[in-house]
């Protein structure tokens, strides 16, 4: 496999404010040139059709032809390129889908620019990997590779509690990062999850180190229960 740098993004989403800011940040980050935008399922199929891109940054929900189906009959003509999916939608089996379909990275709306930042250079971080791996890779090429599939992966190193999933775990934890010292009432009603299916998760990433509990103390009544994410070297 060759690997170009820079690498060329392409930018689908139908909001126009959304996909200027975009576009704007992908300009200002070092490693990426912006290939083009496009505002619809069909306007990307046409775009692969005289040019090419390395990266797409897709919204699933736009207007004649979703991401994701857009994504399938890409993949159907052989296109292999990477995608970041971006979308207001929680539900999991759309995250499930995005896997599927060999999805880097799923953000959901709204996300912090840094967030977005934190995405492709995360992604950067993997070309590079792939770069310097030559045809036969190592073990610790693969897992290199492996770990720079999401940003920050929770590890599955043990069995999961009874009732829980790997992609709602990983939601939480992502939304845990990409927020300052949420409670579990906040998270839960950005990723529509009952309270306390969300304390369960926070509770045990607590457990396993990967964030810290925090109490606010008010005036009156019980204290605020904080979850801020531990960032680990």
């Amino acid at each position: 496999m060759v690997v170009q740098l820079p690498v060329r993004v392409l930018i689908a989403e139908d909001d126009p404010m959304i996909c200027s800011l975009h576009a704007q940040a992908v300009r200002q980050i070092n490693g990426f040139i912006l290939a083009g935008t496009v505002s619809n399922g069909h306007e990307l199929l046409e775009f692969f059709r005289n040019d090419t891109a390395d990266l797409i940054i897709m919204d699933i929900f736009m207007p004649r032809m979703s991401g994701l189906e857009a994504l399938k009959k890409l993949r159907a003509k052989g296109n292999t390129a990477d995608v970041i999916l971006v979308s207001a939608g929680k539900k999991m089996d759309l995250v499930s889908r995005a896997r599927t379909l060999g999805a880097f990275d799923y953000m959901i709306k709204p996300y912090t620019l840094d967030r977005f930042r934190a995405s492709l250079e995360s992604y950067l971080e993997h070309r590079m990997l792939m770069k310097k791996t030559r045809e036969e890779a190592t073990q610790e090429d693969v897992d290199a590779l492996f770990e720079k599939g999401l940003l920050s992966p929770v590890p599955a190193e043990d069995p999961l509690p009874k009732g829980f999933q790997q992609e709602t775990l990983q939601l939480v934890f992502d939304c845990l990062q990409s927020s300052e010292c949420p409670t579990a009432l906040e998270i839960g009603k950005k990723l529509s999850l009952s309270r306390t299916t969300t304390r369960r998760y926070l509770e045990y990433l607590a457990v396993k180190g990967k964030a810290a509990v925090k109490f606010e103390y008010r005036s009156s009544g019980r204290p605020l229960k904080r979850y801020c994410s531990i960032e680990k070297d």
